[in-house]
């Protein structure tokens, strides 16, 4: 007998130890770390400020080498006399060349602007996709409580209704009542098995949406740990709702990514509007040639004999570009004001989520306080209307009205529960503070 106790505890504590137990803040330290687009979001932002770094190389100039050997046989021109000859002719020319770009209407610097704001966006969207990892998780977890928590009762409605069962079937059996009770009960009891089965695919679904997040694989086994229940609720009731939206939407990275943009947009355009201006630039070249056909001056003297210094001055003057450039300015113009519009939709936006998440947090107090009034009667209600079914002074209708309640109030209990817990984190959340249940 202890050897069967001893392995039976040595199979359940393997199983434990195969299972992860996992906080909110567990789950989310593993999405932080894990998480394929946020991932994917770092990478971005690396090459961003590649691109910001590489944008400062337009106000260098732009220094290069070339060596052109040229080998010819039979009848062709002496390099050095400019003269037929018919032999064999080598010859190599080297230059080392400088272009610098003088003025090109600012051009280089509106591209500096315009690459650091580029990457500016990318920092901050590493932040919103943080953001948004955050919520989901957050929300992903809390479901997986509920259905959790449902799932208990649901099993706790079928057990009460096999009792239900074996009560009336002992009655029917005597002639105290008539068959058609009985397939009420097995009716109800199909019900709540039907129930059982679909929350009980819904939590796999949530529990593989969870993993995916945390991008875990699919088959490890997770617990997750029921948070206490914290609740600030001076948040949203002592604090004027339209300071909480303001400063919720300051320090939102969705809504500084607009105006990143924005900002990038007016670099655009500045950018644009360059092709309107002249283009200067200035080119320096140094070069020498060696020839196999002089033999009268050696490799080093013929370098020096052969010198070319080169200063050229360029200027383009933009005059009719076939509406081209005209088209650039006038688009990207537009993509500026364009760029406004956006970041006022996106400050309505978030004053819509924000105001959603102060509403429904008052709701949710609100609708907790009811709910455990009502599951506390419906409660009492079922177990008084459960003891008369025994008794026979009610019939299986009146006892499955009650149960209904019961069941519904408890299910709203449990959800305006984990409601109330989900967004009072989430104002926090809004106002800077880490999401934490």
């Amino acid at each position: 007998m202890k050897k069967i106790v001893f392995i039976a505890f040595l199979c359940l504590s393997k199983t434990v130890l195969a299972q992860d137990i996992l906080s909110y803040q567990d789950c989310l330290n593993l999405a932080l770390k894990n998480n394929l687009q946020l991932k994917s979001a770092l990478n971005s932002e690396k090459i961003a400020k590649y691109q910001y770094t590489a944008s400062y190389g337009k106000l260098l100039p732009n220094f290069f080498g070339s060596l052109d050997n040229r080998n010819s046989w039979g009848r062709e021109i002496d390099p050095q006399t400019n003269l037929f000859v018919n032999t064999d002719i080598k010859n190599y020319i080297g230059f080392v060349n400088a272009n610098f770009n003088l003025f090109a209407g600012f051009s280089a610097l509106n591209n500096i602007r315009f690459t650091k704001q580029e990457f500016k966006i990318n920092q901050e969207n590493i932040k919103r996709v943080e953001n948004i990892i955050s919520i989901t998780l957050a929300e992903k977890f809390i479901t997986i409580l509920y259905l959790e928590e449902i799932i208990a009762a649901n099993k706790e409605q079928i057990k009460s209704s096999d009792n239900q069962l074996e009560l009336a079937l002992l009655k029917f059996n005597s002639g105290t009542i008539p068959e058609s009770e009985v397939f009420k009960i097995k009716s109800q009891k199909a019900t709540e098995e039907l129930n059982l089965l679909t929350n009980q695919n819904r939590l796999t679904d949530n529990m593989v949406n969870i993993k995916i997040l945390m991008n875990i694989p699919l088959e490890k086994e997770i617990v997750l740990i029921k948070p206490i229940m914290k609740l600030d609720s001076n948040i949203t009731i002592d604090q004027n709702p339209f300071d909480i939206i303001n400063k919720a939407i300051e320090i939102n990275p969705k809504y500084k990514i607009s105006l990143l943009r924005e900002r990038k947009a007016k670099a655009a355009l500045a950018i644009a509007r360059a092709s309107r201006y002249p283009l200067l630039t200035m080119r320096a070249q140094y070069g020498a040639n060696y020839t196999n056909t002089d033999k009268d001056f050696g490799f080093k003297d013929q370098l020096s004999n052969n010198e070319i210094n080169i200063l050229r001055l360029n200027l383009i003057i933009p005059v009719f570009s076939q509406m081209e450039n005209y088209s650039k300015a006038k688009t990207s113009k537009m993509l500026y004001k364009q760029s406004k519009v956006d970041t006022q939709i996106a400050k309505n936006e978030l004053s819509q989520e924000v105001m959603k998440a102060i509403t429904d947090t008052k709701t949710s107090m609100k609708k907790n306080e009811a709910s455990s009034i009502a599951f506390e009667f419906s409660e009492k209600s079922f177990q008084a209307d459960a003891l008369k079914f025994e008794l026979g002074k009610i019939n299986i209708n009146e006892l499955n009205n009650t149960k209904i309640n019961y069941i519904n109030s408890q299910a709203q209990l449990i959800q305006s529960k984990y409601e109330l817990l989900y967004n009072n984190a989430l104002i926090k959340f809004y106002l800077g503070e880490e999401f934490s249940l």
